[in-house]
């Protein structure tokens, strides 16, 4: 039964779920035909439900049973990556369901229900923008304002430019404003330099992303970003039961829990603060989109 389950959830009492449900049949056709694995069981109001991962470790979908009118058996599969246009309410929306596994399983196939590993990183990878406009303006602006200098001052600069005569006493130069706007010119310049300097060295150059969800996991990946906007995976995501299974990011991750404890805002499963921001001093950027959910994560992105 361990075949059917995600690399490091691997436990006897899980096998045995697995092989005593009622679910069973759909659970195998799953694994078989999509390389599904069940990571663990979720408590539903119909009863007992089996979380469905690709071998990365994100969460797909859940599967289910239950006995309708009749007293046969459906079978059931809920995913928030498929939603009928009409359905009795959001459950029911996103559950395809039938009495016979082969029927599921085609209809499974037809509305691709199950998105893969690709679509799926490109959703997740989409947040890199947020992350990447986050740090940006972490580091000041870099904006110039045109309306520095009313249009009589503009006047002026422009015939001592092209040397010649202002017409009127009223066109005159204050240098000493001349002077604060251009160091604030100037400083502007720096700050947009800076921003490209750092944004290439953090995003062009492999970094780890590391999403936490509501099951209490991590999902740890390595990414760069190619082109300016193309993501490219250095190392494949996988899901951690505790962040301590990876020896290279417990010093990281350390400090960012005591960095952040004590700060007034909430953290995702102890370590990732549920905020917006990039700190500096760890050298991370913390986004998110969504509050962490069994499918949505609390991003945390540091280099390597």
């Amino acid at each position: 039964m361990s075949k059917y389950i995600l690399a490091g959830f691997e436990s006897e009492e899980l096998e045995q779920k697995i092989k005593e449900h009622q679910a069973f049949a759909l659970m195998r056709e799953l694994c078989f035909k999509y390389n599904l694995k069940v990571m663990c069981t979720t408590e539903y109001h119909h009863g007992t439900a089996f979380q469905m991962c690709h071998t990365n470790g994100m969460a797909v979908g859940k599967v289910f049973a239950q006995t309708i009118e009749d007293g046969k058996l459906e079978y059931c599969y809920r995913t928030p990556y498929y939603k009928k246009e009409r359905g009795s309410s959001e459950e029911d929306k996103e559950t395809l369901r039938s009495v016979k596994v082969s029927s599921l399983m085609s209809s499974i196939k037809r509305v691709k229900a199950i998105i893969d590993i690709p679509k799926l990183l490109d959703k997740k990878m989409g947040k890199l923008s947020d992350a990447k406009d986050i740090m940006e303006k972490a580091m000041g602006t870099s904006y110039k304002s045109s309306s520095e200098f009313a249009a009589n001052e503009i006047q002026a600069l422009l015939c001592a430019f092209l040397g010649e005569t202002p017409n009127g006493n009223h066109l005159t130069i204050d240098t000493l404003k001349c002077k604060k706007v251009l160091d604030k010119y100037n400083e502007a310049d720096r700050v947009a330099s800076k921003k490209l300097e750092e944004l290439d060295r953090f995003f062009s150059n492999p970094f780890y992303m590391i999403g936490a969800d509501s099951f209490g996991h991590f999902i740890v990946g390595k990414v760069k970003i190619t082109g300016g906007k193309q993501y490219e995976i250095v190392e494949q995501f996988k899901r951690y039961a505790d962040i301590t299974e990876r020896d290279d990011l417990i010093p990281v991750m350390t400090m960012t829990k005591l960095a952040h404890e004590g700060k007034g805002h909430r953290s995702q499963n102890g370590y990732i603060p549920v905020i917006d921001t990039y700190d500096e001093n760890l050298d991370a950027v913390f986004f998110y989109h969504n509050q962490a959910t069994h499918y949505d994560y609390v991003w945390m992105a540091t280099p390597c």
